[in-house]
């Protein structure tokens, strides 16, 4: 079955090709936009791409329309939904206009959604979208990347299997320029909500400096201006005992985040490097060293990213379950959001994710 598909939104996220591989003779680097993904899955056809920008539509055009012959572009969303009836609707807007797509496309009988990170930027959005999603019986994930990266889920079938001792502390370090609260720091959330893999249960968190009085109620722009969004220190306390701290502010260096997976065993250790697990054998710290083991990771996959993603999304539709995000999980990181806000404007203090519950 071909999967009709609509890409709403057309940056360089939704349209880009795949970079050129380190050799012709390999392809390509793995696909790390919205259509390079939906390029090298042969069931899925995309029939329209949508922007308000003439320049996006055009180059949308002249990059994809010898793969997709007699794709179209529009600038109305509602018009190319309503005319092409889509199997599967890709939402690429800016963060704070999700809402009014993943409608849309359900009202229209769209019943795959792929939507981008994050869900909302208000947990009262975030909550009619998941409840809206459930009463059509869709199957949407919120591409929340990093949950199909091969790094980050060899690191959890480690922590999984007990090879370091029970995980006990998540140490995180992500910033630079665009240590951005919903843009960036929202993967981050998410992250260490994947790895944690449990409930969080309170959150305590500072602002970066600059942003002290930014209040509760997002003032950016989309995502695209830095200066209009805070990155900020937080800890996360999850209810099975794991405590994630998190240090993600713009003055310091940017760049993939560095993890440390800590257990009373070992450490999993993911940065710029590569990834590695420090294992530490028996001994008696107050007579000598413990003997330590580090061992390179080197994950394995055929697919990851974006592509892992959406084929992860069509198997769930197919299968009746839950993808790898579905939209109560990244409603969790509304929740942390806001709890981060609002740790900042009560004094820096602990806020429970309980008081920001759905219909609390």
């Amino acid at each position: 079955m071909t999967l009709r598909t609509v890409i709403v939104g057309l940056s360089w996220i939704a349209a880009d090709p795949a970079a050129p591989a380190s050799d012709p003779v390999l392809g390509t680097a793995m696909p790390f936009s919205h259509a390079s993904a939906l390029a090298a899955i042969p069931e899925v056809t995309v029939v329209a791409g949508v922007d308000i920008v003439p320049a996006s539509r055009e180059k949308f055009l002249a990059t994809w329309g010898s793969r997709w012959p007699g794709v179209k572009v529009y600038d109305d969303f509602r018009a190319a939904i309503a005319t092409e009836k889509p199997d599967l609707v890709c939402v690429v807007t800016p963060d704070h206009l999700h809402k009014g797509v993943v409608l849309a496309a359900l009202e229209a009988g769209t019943r795959i959604i792929f939507c981008e990170k994050p869900l909302s930027i208000s947990r009262a959005e975030a909550d009619e979208m998941v409840a809206a999603v459930r009463a059509a019986g869709a199957t949407m994930s919120v591409n929340y990347t990093r949950r199909w990266f091969p790094n980050y889920c060899e690191a959890r079938r480690i922590v999984r299997s007990g090879e370091i001792g029970p995980l006990s502390q998540i140490v995180a370090i992500s910033g630079g320029p665009r240590a951005m609260l919903w843009r960036n720091h929202t993967h981050l959330i998410d992250l260490m909500n994947f790895l944690a893999d449990d409930e969080p249960e309170w959150v305590l968190a500072e602002l970066e400096r600059g942003f002290e009085s930014y209040g509760t109620v997002y003032a950016g722009d989309g995502g695209n201006d830095p200066a209009t969004e805070p990155g900020a220190n937080f800890y996360i306390a999850y209810r099975n005992g794991v405590r994630a701290y998190v240090t993600g502010v713009k003055d310091t260096p940017p760049g993939e985040p560095t993890i440390n997976l800590l257990g009373p065993d070992g450490r999993v250790v993911m940065d710029l490097t590569g990834m590695r697990k420090i294992s530490f054998g028996a001994g008696n710290v107050r007579i000598g060293p413990v003997p330590i083991v580090t061992e390179v990771i080197e994950p394995k996959a055929t697919v990851s990213g974006m592509q892992a993603a959406i084929l992860d999304l069509i198997a769930a539709h197919r299968e009746g379950r839950d993808p790898q995000s579905p939209p109560e999980v990244a409603r969790r990181t509304v929740a942390i959001t806001d709890a981060i806000l609002l740790s900042q404007q009560r004094g820096n203090v602990p806020v429970r994710l309980s008081e920001l519950a759905p219909g609390a």
